[in-house]
């Protein structure tokens, strides 16, 4: 917002200067100094230019700041030059006060971008339907919906899609499991297969088989009978848990419908035989990957005429270049990270744009619980499940936890930790900023805060209040093109601290009117802010605590 406002003066400047108008201004970029003595923003062009126009750095960053200063107006009260060649700009308070009016305005809207035009299909979760959500997807759910909702924000046309693994071994397990668990309620001894799902959910279901079947069918029934009701009857609970977390999917890929009982496989296939892309080796389909950037080549059709899961995963993000997507972004635990270099050849070889496949490996969660780790297995039945988290935990607090570190880095979910309305819980710290400010406007009894008189917003806390509200929007920029909504936990939890220390330090509920009504149009912003960086990450914003 403020950022963008002064790049953009500084270029206009600068390019109908004859000796600056040739260079590539794309360069041109401002940062925040760690030091606030050294003014609210600094730049470094001289520096990245000064080769290119053969001058040393500092002597153009001062004849840089001359033209800058020949031209001020409100927005630079101060512009100085610092060894080795960087410019410093002091913002006045009179702009930070026009600016504070215009997250009055904005609203809702406010860190938002235009519309860019550009589509995104975004796939996360894509648990095999065999079990409930556990643990293991909380992350990845929360991660893959804060960006969707982040881009969304920003300008990106966003489609939110559920690729269901419903089809092959683990499908043909299930069904054998649940057909075990019916003959032993019908008291007829029947193991579980090797490898078989042990959880007690599929006593549940088996419960409702033989509640809603006849004995004789059900014991006359196939495999595919058993699988299918499993399957269907999970993957409604797997919409149930994602609704508790308030996550939701606009479209939903199924393996078994959308590849093998279609013409996908078949229809890709062609596609690398016409390119020569495939040979046969020990009775098995080969793809040529390890031509195109990958360690090897890998199989694609197995010796009994199956397809790999690999070549099933070729078939679908074929499906999705064709689906005419800009970006196509697939959210992956950290255990797929070897599976991208071939997908990414696989790709080439389909001469589709691997640059519009992207990539965010989330790494694993660790949950404990009494200092001990708690098993994640669905076939053993140990796993703790996401509604076993919600059914103990505020559906807020495990959203925010979860996007609270970078996808990058693992994270230790301490259960026991999160008990408490502390610092220890995080979002409590910024829902309670949000449910304080909402308070002191009541006590107000202010129906109309006037935004005349800001001037008076001078004191040190007030200013550095609307500076960090004004960084809102880079915010927001930042996180949506690294994928990382990380960074708008940190920015509300640093917002939020700022707020209290303001609280604690300010009577914001004095007797004088232009003050009041000042200092309620602060406060009215922050609350703007914290609503819809929320927002963002999925969280609520309580009135009350």
């Amino acid at each position: 917002m403020i950022q963008e406002a002064i790049l953009e003066k500084i270029k206009t400047y600068l390019i109908d200067h004859q000796d600056f108008s040739h260079l590539d201004f794309s360069k041109l970029t401002l940062s925040i100094p760690k030091n606030t003595s050294h003014g609210d923003f600094s730049t470094n062009f001289a520096l990245i230019v000064s080769s290119e126009l053969k001058i040393n750095p500092n002597k153009l960053a001062e004849k840089i700041a001359d033209i800058i200063i020949k031209q001020n107006d409100l927005n630079f009260d101060e512009i100085n030059v610092v060894p080795p060649g960087f410019i410093n700009f002091k913002i006045s308070n009179a702009t930070y006060h026009g600016y504070l009016k215009e997250i009055h305005l904005a609203g809702a809207r406010f860190g938002s971008s235009n519309k860019k035009n550009k589509k995104v299909l975004i796939e996360f979760v894509s648990a095999n339907p065999t079990g409930y959500l556990h643990l293991g997807h909380l992350r990845n759910a929360a991660v893959g919906d804060s960006i969707s909702r982040i881009l969304s924000f920003s300008g990106y046309d966003v489609t939110k899609e559920y690729y269901l693994n419903d089809y092959g071994t683990q499908v043909k397990l299930l069904g054998e499991s649940l057909k075990t668990r019916v003959y032993n309620l019908l008291n007829i001894q029947a193991e579980l297969p090797e490898g078989g799902y042990k959880g007690e959910y599929l006593i549940d279901l088996a419960k409702t088989l033989i509640s809603n079947e006849t004995n004789e069918y059900l014991l006359n029934a196939d495999i595919d009978y058993f699988s299918d009701f499993a399957k269907s009857n999970l993957i409604k609970e797997i919409v149930a848990d994602l609704e508790m977390l308030n996550i939701s999917f606009d479209s939903w890929f199924s393996e078994k419908e959308d590849i093998h009982d279609s013409n996908l496989l078949e229809q890709t296939t062609k596609l690398l035989e016409d390119k020569n892309s495939l040979y046969v080796s020990d009775k098995a389909q080969w793809i040529r990957t390890a031509e195109h950037g990958d360690e090897k080549d890998w199989v694609v059709r197995k010796s009994d005429g199956t397809s790999t899961y690999f070549m099933n995963d070729i078939a679908y993000h074929q499906n999705k270049f064709e689906r005419n997507y800009d970006l196509l972004i697939n959210v992956w635990g950290a255990d797929h990270h070897s599976h991208i270099s071939r997908l990414k050849a696989a790709i080439k070889l389909l001469s589709n744009d691997s640059n519009r496949l992207i990539f965010v490996l989330i790494q694993f969660v660790r949950l404990i619980k009494d200092n001990e780790d708690v098993s994640m297995s669905k076939r053993s039945g140990t796993y703790t499940t996401i509604r076993d988290l919600l059914n103990e935990f505020d559906r807020d607090l495990i959203r925010f936890l979860m996007i609270s570190r970078s996808s990058d880095s693992h994270f230790d979910f301490d259960l026991d930790k999160c008990r408490s309305d502390s610092e220890e819980n995080p979002v409590f710290y910024i829902q309670y900023a949000n449910a304080r400010i909402n308070s002191i406007i009541k006590k107000s009894g202010t129906d109309r805060i006037d935004l005349d008189n800001l001037d008076l917003l001078n004191q040190e806390k007030e200013l550095a209040l609307i500076k960090k509200l004004l960084n809102f929007p880079e915010i927001v920029k930042d996180s949506a093109a690294n994928y990382s909504p990380h960074k708008i936990a940190f920015y509300l939890q640093e917002l939020s601290s700022e707020f209290h220390n303001y609280y604690k330090s300010s009577k914001i509920l004095v007797d004088d009117k232009e003050t009041l009504n000042a200092r309620l149009a602060l406060i009215t912003s922050i609350k703007i802010v914290l609503v819809n960086g929320l927002d963002l990450l999925g969280v609520s914003s309580p009135d009350k605590m």
